[in-house]
C-alpha cells in the first residue's frame, strides 16, 4: 500500500513538469505577436524558411522579405539562397520592419528582417544571392539594398 501513493505522486509530478515545459515552449514560439502595422515593427520567431525570400514566423505566418528577389525552385541559386537565409534566421527571433503596404496579394506579410543587428536583405544582395526588387510604395529600405548591390557592405555584416 505504501508504494501506491509514491507512484501516484511521481505521476502527478511528472505530468506537472510536462505541462510546464509545454507552456514554456508555446510561450516562446506561439505567444501573441504584434499585428503588423504600416511603418511599424515587431519581434517574431522564425519557425522555418520556405525559400530564399520567404519565411514562416510564429503568430503571423508566411513573410515575404521586402526589397529582394531570389531564384525560384529549379533555377540556379535557389538552394544557396534558401540555405543562407536558413543559417541567418531559422529558429531565431528577428525584428521585422514593415513598410507602407503590409500584406501582398497572396496574404503574406511583407517584412524586412534584422537579426542580431544584421540587415538580412542587403546582406543577401551583397553576397549575390538575391537581386534588388521593389514594388512601390514599399521602398523604405531601398537605399540600403541598392548600396549592397553596388558592393557596399551592409550594416551588421558577418562572414558565415
Amino acid at each position: 500500500m505504501d508504494k501506491e501513493p509514491k507512484s501516484r505522486g511521481r505521476l502527478i509530478f511528472g505530468a506537472i513538469l510536462i505541462v510546464a515545459a509545454a507552456a514554456v515552449i508555446l510561450a516562446n514560439v506561439s505567444s501573441p505577436q504584434p499585428r503588423p502595422e504600416p511603418g511599424g515593427s515587431g519581434e517574431y520567431y522564425v519557425q522555418r524558411v520556405v525559400d530564399g525570400d520567404t519565411v514562416v514566423c510564429g503568430g503571423i505566418g508566411k513573410v515575404r522579405l521586402l526589397g529582394i528577389d531570389t531564384p525560384e525552385r529549379g533555377e540556379k541559386g535557389f538552394e544557396e539562397a534558401g540555405d543562407r537565409l536558413a543559417r541567418l534566421v531559422a529558429g531565431r527571433w528577428v525584428t521585422l520592419y514593415f513598410d507602407e503596404v503590409v500584406f501582398d496579394k497572396y496574404g503574406r506579410v511583407l517584412g524586412y528582417p534584422v537579426v542580431d543587428g544584421v540587415e538580412v536583405c542587403p546582406l543577401m544582395v551583397y553576397e549575390g544571392l538575391a537581386a534588388p526588387y521593389f514594388i512601390p510604395p514599399n521602398e523604405r529600405f531601398r537605399d540600403r539594398i541598392e548600396a549592397a548591390a553596388r558592393g557596399e557592405m551592409p550594416a551588421g555584416f558577418v562572414l558565415d
